[in-house]
């Protein structure tokens, strides 16, 4: 471990411990002769603090950092892409099954070649490049059977031309 992590967690194990300063500083002195300060150790005299700390009673937590979730608006704008997809034709399978391959898929590029295998395990900006890449696959989709003046158009309107003219 670092020198500067081992003094954060020392003094975490302060705080948990709620030693006052000067008990502190006689504690450090007790365990490492002459020195009252964690700045003077070395890194195996502030691992020898932190053993003392912990058979006191400090208990080191990991930190669990949560994951950003998808909001459930993002994966139900692709859900529902996604069935209107295959309503439109575009889509042969709508099932939940093909769609969790599709996302698979879209997220293996950006994922070291291992893709999120289900919609609902979508984090953060994950949801948000699997819901452009759909967005950008329907539209090609949609340009495909309108007139050329349907080309430039941003996807909302895109898909207002493709109701109009495939009704």
């Amino acid at each position: 471990m670092q020198r500067a992590n081992l003094i954060k967690l020392n003094h975490v194990a302060k705080r948990k411990l709620a030693l006052d300063d000067d008990t502190y500083r006689a504690f450090l002195s007790g365990v490492v002769s002459g020195k009252t300060s964690c700045r003077a150790m070395r890194i195996s005299e502030l691992e020898a603090v932190l053993k003392a700390l912990e058979e006191r009673g400090f208990k080191k937590t990991k930190l669990s950092r949560p994951q950003p979730k998808a909001a459930p608006v993002v994966t139900d704008k692709i859900r529902v892409i996604w069935l209107i997809m295959r309503r439109q034709g575009f889509v042969f399978d709508g099932t939940d099954t093909a769609l969790n391959a599709f996302v698979k898929r879209t997220t293996s590029i950006r994922n070291g070649g291992e893709g999120v295998a289900r919609l609902e395990w979508l984090r953060g900006d994950q949801a948000s490049t699997v819901l452009e890449s759909l967005k950008r696959w329907h539209m090609r989709c949609m340009q495909e059977k309108l007139p050329a003046k349907g080309y430039g158009l941003s996807y909302e309107r895109t898909c207002d031309l493709y109701r109009k003219y495939s009704l």
